[in-house]
């Protein structure tokens, strides 16, 4: 037994084990987490085509039989910096504001707010578009606002659903629906914009999302204890479970010991180095494909959308292993959310530097693919290092890490408008010799700070914990 976790009886276990996978109320948490991440990165990433298509120049005949040019948006390399990072400006404001909510209100709220302000955005955007860049930017910051406040809100609702030997797997399930949200965008806004025109993107995504929403609000409850449908064994597993889980109501955030400690700081690294390599490569490998390997808007569609398939595939891959190494006792749980970081992050730095050199198309690619693959394995790492080191505590330290993370997709898409303004290939490598030494110090850091350790200040008094459970095993019996 790992000495960093809960104790879970065998009875208990044993209880749970008998229930068939499909009644069991947590796993359709996890179906509807991760078809809300699905809906809400389609809704994110969508526009790194779609600006693609809205300011490419095509051939128009006109009635007379006169061939002339026509762009859709005169935008430049900064302009369309500044749409692409509008999301983030948004963003920014509201992650740590998003881990308060969740404890205070309920997670399952707060998420589901956040995806269907998004979609009712993204349905606005092609009369926002027509109308003035301003606005058009506006509406990106506004989907970022609420945007932000999804992953913390996330966490919340996983404090009080996510069994402790569960808690990398059913992680890895949900978040391979950032990905695969990514994936759809890049694979279908390139075929709607070449067949309807750009503005289907911004129709077809938002109107799935809104309807995404409405299963939501009758499907998933706070937690466990409020839940109609749950069954008592799989109610008392999870609670069992939940170490120090506390109602929201009445946790009392340490805020010093929480901006002082080095495990937290060690999250916020780590996902700061996660974060630039994917708001590098997610929101302007479509960019990058076009100005260098020249790819039409099909191609360009599709192939920035393979390293994230590979990705998709070695989430799963990832998070059942962590908890299966985690099970065996094979690494103590520090020691998972170390390795499944640091090392990671060494070899995306290695692909990173392979990417910038090679002048092959094909080599590119497939360095590109090998590269965002391996980032499937901090999503076992520092990702849920928060759930270990402070479960109660675990909402406003996700929001306080991604309200300093955004700074990532704040920054790097508007460099690259200052970089790239000639799309030459020298300029890019610029773009990924940035990425690799930012991979570089953040592996060295993980390695040396991340921890599995519920930490000191985040200990709650046992003998209340303990009467707690005597007081609801009381409450069942009568």
């Amino acid at each position: 037994m790992d000495k960093d976790t809960p104790e879970i009886t065998t009875s208990e276990r044993m209880e749970d084990a008998k229930l068939p996978f499909w009644r069991k109320r947590r796993y359709h948490v996890v179906v509807m987490i991760f078809l809300g991440f699905i809906f809400l990165y389609t809704l994110r990433v969508n526009l790194s085509v779609a600006v693609v298509a809205m300011t490419q120049t095509r051939n128009v005949t006109l009635e007379d039989g006169t061939v002339v040019e026509e762009q859709g948006f005169d935008w430049n390399s900064k302009q369309q910096g500044l749409i692409l990072s509008a999301y983030f400006y948004g963003s920014i404001t509201t992650h740590l504001l998003g881990g308060y909510l969740g404890t205070r209100f309920g997670g399952h709220l707060v998420f589901g707010i956040s995806v269907v302000v998004c979609s009712v955005m993204d349905l606005l955007m092609p009369v926002l578009a027509k109308s003035h860049l301003a606005l058009f930017v506006a509406a990106r910051i506004i989907q970022g606002i609420f945007g932000g406040i999804s992953f913390p809100s996330v966490m919340a609702i996983w404090s009080k659903w996510a069994p402790v030997y569960e808690r990398s797997s059913m992680g890895n399930v949900t978040y391979t629906g950032i990905y695969i949200g990514g994936i759809i965008a890049l694979l279908l806004s390139g075929v709607l914009a070449v067949k309807w025109g750009w503005e289907s993107i911004f129709y077809f995504f938002g109107s799935l999302s809104f309807l995404w929403y409405i299963v939501w609000i009758f499907v998933v409850k706070a937690s466990p204890e409020v839940d109609p449908f749950i069954t008592d064994a799989e109610k008392r597993y999870i609670l069992s479970s939940l170490g120090d889980s506390k109602k929201g109501k009445d946790i009392v955030h340490p805020w010093k010991d929480i901006f002082t400690s080095a495990p937290v700081w060690a999250i916020i690294v780590a996902d700061l180095t996660a974060m630039w390599g994917t708001f590098t490569l997610l929101t302007q490998l479509p960019m990058f494909l076009s100005d260098t390997l020249h790819f039409d808007m099909d191609t360009t569609g599709i192939m920035s959308s393979i390293p994230y398939i590979a990705l998709v595939c070695m989430l799963f891959v990832a998070g059942f292993l962590a908890d299966w190494i985690q099970v065996k006792g094979y690494l103590r749980t520090g020691q998972i959310r170390r390795y499944f970081t640091g090392i990671p992050y060494l070899l995306q730095m290695v692909f990173m530097f392979l990417t910038a050199y090679t002048t092959n198309p094909t080599l590119c690619v497939v360095f590109i693919t090998i590269g965002t693959a391996v980032g499937a394995f901090p999503w076992s790492g520092y990702v849920v290092s928060g759930l270990d080191i402070a479960p109660s505590h675990v909402s406003v330290i996700t929001g306080f890490c991604g309200t300093l993370s955004t700074l990532a997709g704040i920054i790097s898409p508007t460099l690259m408008g200052f970089i790239v303004t000639d799309k030459t290939r020298e300029q890019w490598q610029i773009v990924f010799y940035i990425s690799a030494g930012i991979y570089l110090f953040g592996a060295i850091f993980s390695l040396i700070f991340i921890s599995g350790k519920l930490q000191p200040w985040a200990k709650i008094d046992q003998e209340k914990l303990a009467l707690k459970k005597l007081e609801a095993l009381s409450d069942e019996k009568n």
